[in-house]
């Protein structure tokens, strides 16, 4: 007997269910983005419905639309299962993000890998406290060690504007993948959005959120004890709905 692992698809030619046109739309929403600002793009779909093979074939159509190597976007695909606690997704996504800069322009290598450095170890030494929509930084007891030069080293403020100047001279879209979010523990699920509502405002960087939108408004409604829903609505800017799979298509594939 024969049977079919439960992969994603790659390309285009290997979709049967026709969401192509849907996969090159996102793509192309994502490639003609010209904003400085951050961005943030939902990918909304049941649990198992093929968002992950939505996000490669709209990888796909990025690649088609660019021209040449200066307008090609730089991809990440950030994967958050293996980490500890907040502050260790933290440090695991700026050296995933420093890591996959450096191997893209050299130019800039050694100015990018210190920004984020420099921001990364600030942020580490910090406790952020939400505060009514906003984060208050408090020093960690283990960074409360007297020292001007230290101190000046741990400035948060001036740590991010550097990193964010420092993203506008490389001039480039940076799209971050974050993708089965919906698989994630409660706890998980809580802190990938507070990564995201802490770095989603630097510039030319733009996220895709890949879940199934009632499993993570049952995860945040849980641990916030607020409406999950609104939370989402006030991270992600514009949503994509997975369409809806037609009878008549399943019917035909298995006739």
């Amino acid at each position: 007997m024969n049977y079919s692992s439960d992969r994603p698809i790659e390309t285009e030619k290997q979709d049967l269910l026709g969401r192509s046109r849907f996969s090159n739309q996102l793509g192309k929403a994502i490639y003609e983005y010209n904003g400085e600002d951050g961005l943030v793009i939902g990918l909304f779909g049941k649990w198992g419905t093929g968002k992950t093979s939505i996000i490669n074939m709209a990888v796909n159509s990025i690649k088609e639309f660019t021209t040449n190597d200066t307008d090609m976007p730089i991809i990440l695909r950030f994967s958050p299962w293996n980490y500890s606690d907040k502050d260790n997704l933290i440090l695991l996504f700026f050296n995933s993000l420093k890591s996959k800069l450096e191997k893209n322009n050299k130019k800039l290598k050694r100015k990018v890998g210190k920004a984020l450095s420099d921001y990364s170890v600030a942020l580490d030494a910090f406790s952020l406290v939400p505060m009514i929509g906003n984060w208050i930084p408090l020093i960690k007891s283990s960074a409360q060690i007297t020292g001007k030069k230290l101190m000046q080293n741990l400035d948060l403020d001036k740590t991010k504007e550097n990193l964010e100047k420092v993203l506008k001279e490389l001039n480039k879209k940076i799209v971050i993948i974050i993708d089965d979010i919906d698989r994630l523990t409660n706890s998980q699920i809580r802190d990938i959005f507070q990564l995201v509502k802490q770095v989603a405002d630097f510039p030319n960087i733009i996220y895709v959120l890949a879940m199934d939108r009632d499993v993570v408004t049952r995860a945040l409604t849980e641990v916030h004890n607020i409406d999950g829903n609104e939370y989402i609505e006030k991270i992600i800017q514009i949503p994509f709905e997975l369409p809806e799979l037609r009878k008549s298509k399943l019917n035909k594939i298995f006739l």
